[in-house]
């Protein structure tokens, strides 16, 4: 198996490619005991190889998801360009610390988040927190799915994601250094609307 330090940033944007065609996409960090570490954000789990990564993730994306409480316990971390999308049904949020507000659209609800979405902006990635997957992949649904876990098994947690029955592995890669591994599914079958 590849190990993801061998691959050069260019190489990781040419395996997370987004397709021509409208994407949602999750990108999770897990480990068999949650999405959050001891300090109770993905910082104390993440680690340099996971967070480049992320970033040849998130480099092309339109619009990035996220949970409320994801801002409120992480701070904001608006996507290079594009819009940030906040589900949230209060709007109760930290704007003091906002680096740019007029790149975040505050969704009451998934369906907000569709009828909101710019015909341009086709390449949508969700982030933030594990009830806001569960959410957008029951209202909505994901093509795709780029998942960070320690160790090899995926965590039961994630059963909700059907990985193994509607999904088809295009990518994997480990990282012995930090004994992490990197799995990227494309759907497999048909489910998303």
């Amino acid at each position: 198996m590849l190990d993801s330090a061998d691959k050069s940033d260019q190489a990781l944007r040419d395996i997370y490619a987004w397709p021509d065609t409208q994407t949602f996409r999750l990108n999770l960090l897990a480990t068999p005991d949650g999405i959050v570490g001891p300090d109770g954000t993905s910082h104390s789990l993440t680690n340099p190889e996971d967070r480049r990564i992320l970033r040849a993730i998130r480099a092309e994306a339109d619009v990035v998801i996220v949970g409320a409480e994801s801002v409120r316990t992480e701070g904001w971390f608006l996507p290079p360009h594009g819009r940030l999308m906040v589900l949230s049904s209060t709007g109760f949020l930290p704007w003091d610390t906002c680096p740019d507000s007029t790149r975040v659209f505050v969704a009451p609800s998934a369906s907000a988040i569709v009828h909101n979405l710019a015909k341009t902006e086709t390449r949508v990635l969700c982030e933030g927190g594990l009830e806001t997957a569960k959410l957008i992949a029951e209202r909505i649904g994901f093509d795709e799915i780029a998942l960070s876990t320690t160790g090899d098994d995926i965590p039961p947690m994630l059963s909700f994601l059907h990985i193994q029955d509607d999904f088809a592995l295009a990518s994997q890669l480990i990282n012995s250094l930090h004994q992490m591994t990197f799995r990227y599914w494309r759907r497999a079958v048909e489910g998303r609307s």
